[in-house]
């Protein structure tokens, strides 16, 4: 894990001064113009596959047909690609695993003999430190099938890229099998590349840093041996699970695991294994429901993952209708996309709901002349997650703050708070706004992103809660000399400070002497704030020379004075006693 491979670096000096006047370019450039706070990343927009098959996504949902593709996949498991866009939508270049094609549909620079046709193709992966290179992760027979690694150069040929001679099908893993998926590592910047060995239950991490690839992955040894090369990987956009379908062989199954996005561990704290012959993996953009080419029935299954536990998931099994053992692919428009071998493609288009309400088109897309065999373009999944968004400070009459994720790819958003108390001004337009609710309640906010021609609405719950309302009553006194014991309550609520003390206390305090005393209580991270009095009385006195008595509420039923008094009237009661103590009678006189 902590081997770093810089030799594609450290060999091309012309590399490394690339980085440093690229680094002295964007350092004058953010100096002169507005900071961004976000990127315009669209790098799923464009989709090469099949025979001369392709679907643009700039052009909105239903995504347009392209006929100018140069892949000529027609059959068998192996008819995988890859493609990648700029963060603006424009096409970089493709693969079917053989060769690679530049914008211009022509063999990229040093791009032939690249490797071998797979069923996901190959992987293609931005350098988080250089926006000019990529890495391209394919397979290679050498007896053994071999995953192997290139750098792309864009720079290169004007600019239409190639190919680094010197790094070119690099080997990375011997024998192992097609399976192939990355997704963003936890911090978001770095990505993970997974794949799998064959005749092994080894899954292998690879992780792509902006200082190199790192050549020693991370080995988890969970699920079930893969006895064959084909079936789809895939790792959840929001990088939470992985799974695995395995095609053919002696051990046909699906596996959906754990997958830890910050160590890029596999393992069994989540492990769902359904002994059935799939080919086709896919989840939902939302990640709660997994989809699944093959099966019982043939065509596609939908599993609701949030149903419970194991046997509850598999219950919730659901044929969408009959089709072939093909590929299933997450668009940009969250719709997933499935190949008819032939001229449609079946769309998916509310893969977020169960059931019906999903909405399953066998023949959504019409591809012109172009023909769809059974494999889809392979992306990193987090491309593709639905926009996420996270509130701070949901306490009832201070404003919460609403932040996005992710904001790669969004160009504009549009918010819904759904307060009906205060519509229609609960709306806004900021990428990261502030809003505070008319009370304490539950709300439901819709967040509207805008990524080109593209749009996605996503739904969450956002609970207000009402401020802690501590009770310790009015202020009191008590008698000088007297005992105090009184006993302040604060009320509910999950953090109580009384008096300032560093110390947190529980939910009561007991006073045993006068003063002031405050509390503060935190419940669900919002603040509520009370105080008491706790004072005496002023010592009850008697002026005996000429009978006057201060008024003072001990000299009530709370105390007595014992003295002499002549002929006094004293406008409060009296208690009068004998030179022993004794009492011998009560005034005024």
């Amino acid at each position: 894990m902590k081997a770093h491979d810089k030799k594609h670096f450290n060999r091309s000096g012309y590399i490394i001064l690339s980085r440093v006047l690229l680094y002295m370019v964007t350092t004058l450039f953010c100096a002169l113009s507005p900071f961004s706070a976000f990127s315009q990343g669209k790098e799923a927009n464009i989709w090469y596959f099949g025979a001369h098959a392709g679907i643009d996504f700039n052009t909105g949902s239903p995504p347009s047909a392209l006929i100018n593709g140069q892949t000529n996949l027609f059959t068998g498991p192996s008819a995988g690609t890859a493609t990648i866009s700029d963060e603006n939508g424009r096409l970089l270049f493709y693969s079917d695993g053989i060769r690679i094609w530049n914008l211009n549909h022509v063999i990229m620079l040093n791009g032939d003999n690249i490797g071998n046709i797979s069923t996901q193709g190959a992987m293609i992966v931005k350098d988080p430190g250089n926006p000019n290179y990529y890495y391209f992760f394919s397979f290679r027979f050498q007896g053994p099938l071999i995953f192997q690694y290139s750098v792309i150069d864009m720079t290169l040929d004007n600019g239409l890229g190639g190919v680094i001679s010197s790094y070119k099908s690099i080997p990375l893993l011997h024998n192992t099998s097609y399976h192939l998926s990355a997704v963003h590592h936890a911090n978001t910047e770095d990505v993970w590349v997974v794949a799998h060995g064959l005749g092994t239950s080894n899954y292998y991490s690879f992780l792509v840093t902006a200082d190199s690839l790192h050549t020693q992955p991370v080995i988890s040894n969970a699920g079930g041996i893969f006895t064959s090369y084909s079936g789809y990987m895939k790792i959840s956009p929001d990088g939470k699970l992985i799974g695995s379908a395995v095609f053919l062989g002696n051990n046909e199954f699906f596996d959906l695991l754990n997958f830890n996005s910050t160590t890029g561990e596999i393992s069994e704290s989540f492990f769902l294994n359904i002994p059935l012959r799939y080919f086709g993996v896919e989840f939902s953009p939302d990640n709660s429901m997994l989809y699944l080419s093959g099966g019982i029935e043939g065509g596609v299954e939908q599993y609701n993952l949030n149903a419970g536990n194991n046997q509850d998931i598999l219950n919730t099994r659901f044929n969408l209708g009959p089709g072939p053992f093909c590929a299933l692919q997450l668009g940009p428009d969250g719709k997933i996309y499935y190949p008819t071998i032939g001229n449609y493609l079946s769309v998916i288009n509310n893969p977020n709901e169960s059931g019906m309400a999903c909405n399953f088109d066998p023949q959504g897309v019409f591809l012109e002349s172009g023909y769809s065999s059974v494999g889809l373009p392979s992306f990193i999944q987090s491309y593709l997650n639905d926009p996420e968004y996270a509130t701070v400070q949901n306490c009832a009459g201070q404003p919460t703050q609403f932040n996005i994720a992710n904001t790669n790819g969004i160009d504009s958003v549009y918010w819904k708070f759904k307060d009906f108390s205060n519509m229609p001004n609960d709306t806004s337009t900021l990428l990261s706004p502030a809003y505070t609710f008319s009370g304490p309640g539950t709300y439901y906010p819709e967040l509207t992103v805008y990524s080109g021609l593209l749009q996605k609405t996503v739904k969450d719950t956002v609970v207000i809660y009402p401020l802690p309302t501590p009770q310790l009553g009015s202020d009191t006194l008590f008698c000088p000399g007297a005992p105090i014991a009184l006993m302040l309550d604060a009320g509910p609520g999950d953090f109580y400070n009384w008096n300032g003390n560093f110390t947190p206390g529980g939910q009561t305090l007991a006073v045993t002497d006068t003063g002031t005393y405050f509390v503060r209580v935190k419940e669900h991270g919002c603040n509520g704030y009370d105080t008491i009095h706790v004072g005496s009385y002023p010592q009850a006195t008697a002026d005996i020379s000429n009978a006057a008595f201060t008024n003072s509420n001990c000299n009530q039923s709370d105390g007595s004075i014992t003295g002499m008094v002549f002929g006094a009237v004293i406008p409060f009661g009296i208690v009068w006693h004998n030179d022993g103590g004794v009492e011998v009678g009560t005034g005024p006189d």
